[in-house]
């Protein structure tokens, strides 16, 4: 049958025949949150269920659809129906997102981010219940055309995700120019890296990457336990892939949601990252102070900027802490990390101040004294907690 779907090259007539009857449908495959093991959401991925009772993949169709100038409508359709889709979801589980895939021509028409104005004005939909998805090689083809487009849809509240990241060797200062909420691994990156220290250190930089550029890390494909525990080990946030679930129809997600199923799950990772984030942090302050102490102007704002504006706990570290790492408050080694937290955070707050103003209350190798020592502690109890979660996986 694979060899009979792999011949089966249907004709752009037959694919607008398909979609005036309604036989492409959406299948939902589920995303789960490594930190927590819940299901988050799912990816919608378009099928095709053809009068001969064959389910066939996009691979199948797709690209005879795009050459016959059939993929706009398609998607606007796909659109309406994960829409649809949000609805019945939100009976359910209301937390959770479905995102669906766009090219650049379902941008620049403007019809995408129209309908989902409508949408969102209507009340048919909350912000937080669609996502859009795009591909990293697009996003890099086509920057200019979709940068005002993805601008518009992130200002409407709604999560752009960028899918396939690690094949269209994006340039980090495009990609930090684009309102992107999430990285997605690339599936072939996730696949190799239980074979290549080259892909695993690839993997590491990306989620990395992506913490440090305030992003979601979410790896695809993920067809193995192995993968999916090293992905838990690294600190990538979000997966899915086969090991998980193959994509399945609504009613099969639904059900899938409402049974609440718990994947494997753990914070390590997050804190291994938290360690790098205090030590960063503390070479950000390093940072501004020796450029203080160098130039008579005013610090450059990109070095000045160590994140201490966005919250009362500013750093990444604090930031995880203070959010999804409360969940870890039931551990005693966790709590023991808020106190040398706390001063860290107070003492670079204070320094930061002193040297952006240019009046400094204290002598900044003094404050940065006291920086180590808070910082060594947070160290310390940071890698205690490490312990404790590590004991917890044997």
């Amino acid at each position: 049958m694979k060899n009979e779907l792999h011949r089966y090259s249907p004709t752009a007539q037959q694919i607008a025949r398909a979609m005036e009857r309604d036989e492409l449908v959406m299948y939902y495959q589920p995303k789960v949150c490594l930190l927590t093991g819940n299901v988050v959401g799912a990816e919608a991925l378009v099928r095709w269920n053809d009068p001969h009772s064959r389910v066939l993949s996009p691979s199948v169709f797709l690209p005879q659809a795009t050459a016959g100038g059939l993929l706009h409508d398609m998607t606007v359709r796909l659109l309406d129906d994960v829409v649809a889709a949000c609805g019945t979801v939100r009976r359910s589980a209301p937390d959770l997102a479905l995102s669906i895939n766009v090219a650049p021509n379902d941008l620049t028409s403007h019809t995408i981010s129209s309908r989902i104005s409508s949408y969102l004005s209507g009340g048919s939909i909350e912000p937080h219940e669609l996502q859009i998805e795009i591909t990293e090689s697009i996003v890099m083809e086509k920057f200019n055309v979709v940068l005002d487009e993805l601008s518009a849809l992130s200002a409407m509240g709604i999560k752009v995700l960028m899918d396939d990241f690690g094949t269209g060797y994006s340039s980090i200062d495009r990609l930090s120019q684009m309102p992107f909420s999430a990285l997605k691994l690339d599936q072939g990156v996730v696949r190799r890296m239980t074979t290549s220290s080259q892909n695993l250190n690839t993997v590491r930089s990306a989620i990395a990457m992506a913490r440090e550029l305030g992003m979601t890390s979410i790896a695809e494909g993920v067809e193995s336990i192995d993968q999916y525990n090293i992905l838990i080990a690294t600190g990538c946030e979000e997966a899915q892939g086969f090991y998980i679930s193959k994509p399945i129809p609504l009613d099969q997600f639904i059900q899938l949601v409402k049974q609440d199923p718990s994947f494997p799950s753990s914070q390590i990772g997050c804190v291994h990252q938290a360690i790098f984030n205090v030590l960063r942090y503390r070479k950000s302050l390093l940072d501004i102070s020796i450029c203080s102490a160098l130039g008579s102007g005013s610090v450059a704002p990109s070095i000045a900027d160590t994140h201490l504006s966005q919250s009362d706990h500013g750093f990444r570290a604090a930031q995880w802490y203070y959010g999804i790492g409360q969940l870890l408050n039931y551990h005693e080694s966790f709590r023991a990390v808020e106190a040398p937290l706390t001063r860290l955070n107070d003492m670079g707050s204070a320094l930061h101040h002193d040297l952006v103003t240019r009046k400094p209350s204290r002598m900044p190798s003094d404050r940065l004294r006291d920086i180590d020592l808070y910082a060594s502690a947070v160290v310390v109890e940071l890698q205690r907690l490490e312990a404790v979660l590590l004991a917890e996986l044997v």
